[in-house]
């Protein structure tokens, strides 16, 4: 195994990730459990569109446009490497623009998901919607949103929505939404 291969397979920050997952989705799942059918059926539903998901579809487009922009990026290469040396220079700007592009792609992503980590979902509905999100991000893609504080300030927007939507009080922020 290869030195960079070693490191994707003993690199501490593959292991909180998977743990941090666990602990989103164990807590969805403890969650469950505490709002009994009874318990949700007493809780008003608001007929108000809920902002966590336009939140959800703002982070989905910016990541569909940051992986098309990859794919692009990926063809733009494999087709430098076969081309004649008579166009290598025309692919080889046309991958460094691609490239150039990634930066304010990726930043607009991660934007995106500091945005929904942040939003209070307006209903049970909501907030089930953007954890199921988060957990679909990394199933499917094998893609974490966050690192800790980001999931921090994603579980604390879940506690606030799960709050007012049974009648607790709601807490206080503990967490830097930058």
């Amino acid at each position: 195994m290869s030195q960079a291969d070693s490191a994707y397979t003993t690199s501490r920050s593959i292991f909180p990730a998977v743990r941090r997952r666990q602990f989103v989705t164990g807590g969805a799942a403890i969650l469950a459990g505490v709002i009994t059918p009874s318990r949700a059926e007493s809780v008003g539903v608001s007929t108000a569109p809920d902002p966590v998901l336009d939140a959800i579809e703002g982070h989905r487009r910016a990541f569909e446009e940051l992986g098309r922009l990859l794919a692009e990026q990926d063809a733009a290469e494999r087709e430098l490497r076969r081309a004649p040396c008579s166009r290598r220079a025309e692919l080889e700007a046309k991958l460094s623009g691609l490239c150039e592009a990634e930066g304010a792609l990726g930043r607009a992503e991660m934007k995106a998901s500091r945005q929904l980590a942040g939003i209070v979902p307006g209903s049970l509905k909501g907030a089930a919607a953007a954890l199921k999100y988060v957990r679909e991000c990394y199933e499917a893609r094998q893609y974490p949103l966050y690192e800790e504080d980001g999931y921090r300030l994603l579980l604390l927007s879940t506690e606030r929505a799960i709050c007012a939507a049974v009648g607790l009080a709601i807490p206080n922020s503990g967490v830097d939404p930058r």
